[in-house]
């Protein structure tokens, strides 16, 4: 074989590398949501659960309940990012296995803190919340989408970024590393990737971004000398955030994001073990 065609036939030989060792990486975290699925079918068979269907008290383990708020993390078929994104998360040692060493649930059923599900398992709420880019990584409450990660805009998808999507409080340590940024920025502001809803849209348009910062909700809080209109659609979508965050910070009349959450701890207790 000469050494051009080794050149060539190389990614060829990675892609394959890649889509097997993804392929082990969803089978070995979703092993437990299959147990899961199984002790809930066993269960349902037994004389007890019978017993329970019929109204009658029997004692018994509690059942699985959904979990709100929870984190989903969709994936789409034959999406490379999705498949990178959840082997980065998955290594040994990584941001799952920490998390999970602090109490947090992550699988594929609704019962978790993370769920990772497949795209057309949730087909009503992309359609809904008007989702396009996959992996799609966001917080639903009550049905909706309060908090979404965009990609591309500095803030690493770790487990500081899922605890911020699962309590909307910042507790990322000072000094991380922040990626290079991959969407279109014009250097008048900050970006950042966790975002908030604007009026209950995870998706708004631009046109929409900037009348809300111009309305009374936020007009006050905006500095006289931000040009907006001149301002990249992902500079708004931070600003918003970092406005709507001080203004939940100063509310008396607002609970904290980090007041509502699974097992009565914060994201933050989780992943420090406090």
């Amino acid at each position: 074989m000469t050494s051009s065609n080794l050149s060539q036939r190389l990614p060829i030989f990675a892609a394959i590398v890649l889509t097997l060792l993804a392929e082990l990486s969803v089978i070995a975290d979703e092993q437990p949501a299959v147990s899961d699925q199984s002790v809930r079918l066993a269960e349902s068979a037994t004389p007890g659960a019978q017993a329970r269907a019929k109204g009658a008290k029997v004692p018994g383990p509690p059942a699985l309940e959904s979990q709100d708020p929870r984190v989903l993390f969709i994936t789409a078929p034959d999406c490379d990012q999705c498949f990178r994104e959840l082997i980065k998360l998955r290594r040994p040692g990584g941001d799952f296995d920490a998390m999970r060493s602090r109490g947090w649930r992550i699988g594929s059923g609704d019962h978790n803190h993370v769920q990772v599900v497949e795209r057309d398992a949730v087909s009503e709420l992309i359609k809904e919340a008007n989702i396009r880019e996959f992996p799609a990584v966001v917080c639903i409450s009550e049905g909706k989408v309060v908090r979404g990660f965009t990609s591309g805009c500095t803030t690493p998808l770790d487990s500081w970024t899922l605890g911020w999507l699962f309590n909307g409080k910042n507790e990322r340590p000072a000094g991380f590393v922040s990626e290079p940024a991959r969407v279109e920025a014009t250097g008048s502001y900050r970006l950042r990737g966790n975002h908030w809803s604007v009026d209950g849209d995870w998706n708004p348009a631009r046109s929409v971004v900037l009348t809300h910062l111009r309305s009374p909700s936020h007009g006050y809080q905006v500095a006289v000398n931000y040009r907006l209109e001149t301002w990249s659609y992902e500079e708004l979508r931070s600003l918003h955030d970092d406005l709507h965050e001080q203004e939940l910070a100063n509310s008396p009349f607002v609970r904290s994001p980090s007041a509502s959450g699974a097992d009565n701890y914060s994201a933050g207790r989780k992943l420090m073990g406090r």
